[in-house]
């Protein structure tokens, strides 16, 4: 695998960049979000972690979405500002990124997702094995924990 690009700087995009890179299970993690200040300060700070923390995946930051071409799998999470992606405005997201990466795999990572990932199968006609997402196999735990009680 050689990149990931994750769309959304926020709580949940900082950090699973982060792991990424931790995990060296990636070359490079591109962070990407339209508050790009606050991307290229999380980049610096994963960057500057990595003689700590023993890893040497590269993190770049930009604020163009067209820097998610050419990544193996491009997952949407939560922007610095304005939250998770959703409604028209996720499925424009969504329409641009089909575009742009080919036949990579898109992960709508946090729990309002579900809306995203099925109009994307239904309207957009993405392949179900090219997009999926975090939400579903959370709402399954949660039903079996629920159950189990």
């Amino acid at each position: 695998m050689n990149s990931v690009a994750v769309i959304g700087a926020g709580e949940l995009g900082g950090l699973l960049a982060h792991v990424l890179a931790r995990r060296d299970a990636v070359s490079e993690v591109r962070l990407i979000d339209d508050a790009g200040g606050i991307a290229a300060g999380k980049a610096l700070d994963i960057e500057q972690a990595a003689p700590i923390e023993r890893f040497a995946t590269r993190v770049a930051a930009s604020a163009d979405v067209s820097a998610a071409g050419g990544s193996t799998i491009v997952v949407l999470a939560d922007r610095a500002k304005g939250g998770q992606w959703s409604g028209d405005e996720g499925l424009m997201l969504l329409t641009r990124m089909v575009g742009l990466i080919g036949n990579a795999v898109i992960v709508c990572a946090g729990p309002e997702t579900r809306e995203l990932i099925e109009r994307g199968v239904r309207e957009l006609h993405v392949p179900r094995e090219r997009l999926f997402g975090s939400a579903p196999e959370a709402l399954t735990a949660a039903v079996r924990a629920i159950v189990a009680l």
